[in-house]
């Protein structure tokens, strides 16, 4: 009888105790950890920007009596103007470092203007030069913040230079024009950040400077009388850019 009268009140006290269960506050769920970016694969992309460059020339040898003789230092250029182009490589991440590789090949059209007076006899030269092309194979190193890096690169550049030049005489005869076209290769450094905005895609804007090995090559030259000449120059350089791209990474 008295297993009985305890059965029946445990009976009568589960609704209440489920009730209480059921005022209990529950948990939230627990919230997703936040995806971390992954820099680590392939990218191609593409990139435009501006440049702007000098270039000190100074003859080497010339025809005799010409108005500029050897030894003479012209002026310097300055060039600058747009550029733009595409760019590929490959990073690896470990925990928050990358490193890589990158290059890229640009089309760039920086252009640039000089007059030199000769202290001969007075011929005046006009030159103007350009460059066309320029090429980076660079390793990087960067520091990750989740979808921001922050990089630096370095190693090697080669651009394309072509000039041309005209001489008259104060009283505006023609006297000669010349015209030379060559690679010139040299280092770089540069850096910049890039920003992971999608999983398989990143912004970037970067600087590079670079310094070009001094260049020694021949120019051509016809003068008044219709004769060819290919005298020697040397040349010094640098240059500059600024340069915005988007990539996709594999």
């Amino acid at each position: 009888m008295r297993l009985l009268t305890v059965s029946l009140s445990l009976l009568a006290l589960m609704p209440v105790a489920t009730a209480s269960a059921a005022d209990l506050p529950m948990k939230a769920p627990p919230m997703p950890a936040a995806a971390v970016y992954n820099w680590t694969g392939f990218y191609v992309g593409g990139e435009f920007g501006g440049g702007w460059a000098t270039e000190q020339v100074t003859v080497v040898t010339n025809n005799p009596g010409a108005a500029f003789p050897p030894g003479t230092v012209l002026n310097p250029v300055h060039d600058n103007g747009p550029l733009g182009g595409a760019y590929a490589g490959y990073n690896y991440q470990i925990s928050q470092f990358v490193v890589g590789i990158d290059g890229d090949y640009t089309w760039a059209n920086l252009t640039g203007h000089a007059t030199d007076i000769s202290v001969v006899n007075g011929d005046i030269a006009s030159e103007s030069n350009s460059i066309g092309w320029i090429a980076t194979v660079t390793g990087r190193i960067g520091y990750a913040v989740n979808n921001v890096l922050l990089f630096a690169k370095g190693g090697g550049a080669w651009a394309g230079f072509s000039a041309t030049s005209v001489t008259n005489t104060p009283g505006g005869a023609f006297v000669a024009r010349t015209t030379s076209s060559e690679t010139r290769n040299g280092w770089t450094v540069g850096g910049g950040v890039e920003w992971g905005f999608a999983p398989h895609w990143s912004a970037k804007l970067e600087y590079d400077y670079v310094k070009f090995a001094t260049a020694n090559f021949s120019i051509n030259e016809i003068n008044a009388a219709g004769v060819v000449s290919s005298p020697l120059r040397s040349a010094t350089s640098s240059l500059s850019m600024v340069k915005a791209g988007i990539a996709y990474r594999f």
